[in-house]
């Protein structure tokens, strides 16, 4: 790899990449799990540019096309769980400062992670349920929690 190609990854992810840690649903064991990756998406048409990242980098999964509301399809360059750190540790010595700290703070949210299920995960699965409907009736006069319609409570 040369320093050249690095630093030009490190400012096109600087520009385009997100780096991100979240909490999955609950699951039906009553744990929750973490979810951490990074991404970089593109206008298909500029698909070339994820494929010379990905060549420089020597690793990360090119996906798509995806549909997009703009009309432009979209490909991205994805990183998972276990090339996050090491994506991180090429790219660092010349990502800006807010791009160290993203990358820093999913890092740690994902190394203490708490699998407890917490009052935003269950605010979360209220909302994500309320969505989908009764699951008894499949009615949408339902609040997550309780149908309207039918009776059914959670």
């Amino acid at each position: 790899m040369k320093d050249t190609d690095i630093a030009w990854c490190a400012g096109f992810f600087d520009g385009e990449g997100h780096v991100s840690y979240h909490r999955s649903p609950p699951s039906k064991t009553g744990t929750v799990s973490p979810q951490l990756y990074a991404v970089i998406p593109q206008a298909s048409e500029n698909i070339e540019v994820l494929e010379f990242f990905q060549s420089v980098i020597g690793f990360g999964n090119i996906k798509g096309p995806y549909p997009m509301p703009s009309g432009k399809p979209q490909h991205r360059l994805h990183y998972g769980v276990n090339e996050v750190q090491a994506l991180f540790i090429i790219l660092k010595p010349y990502l800006r400062a807010d791009k160290t700290r993203d990358f820093q703070k999913a890092l740690a949210s994902y190394w203490t992670h708490d699998p407890s299920i917490n009052e935003d995960d269950q605010i979360k699965t209220v909302k994500r349920n309320k969505k989908k409907g009764c699951p008894e009736c499949g009615d949408k006069e339902w609040n997550g929690l309780l149908c309207f319609k039918c009776g059914y409570i959670m």
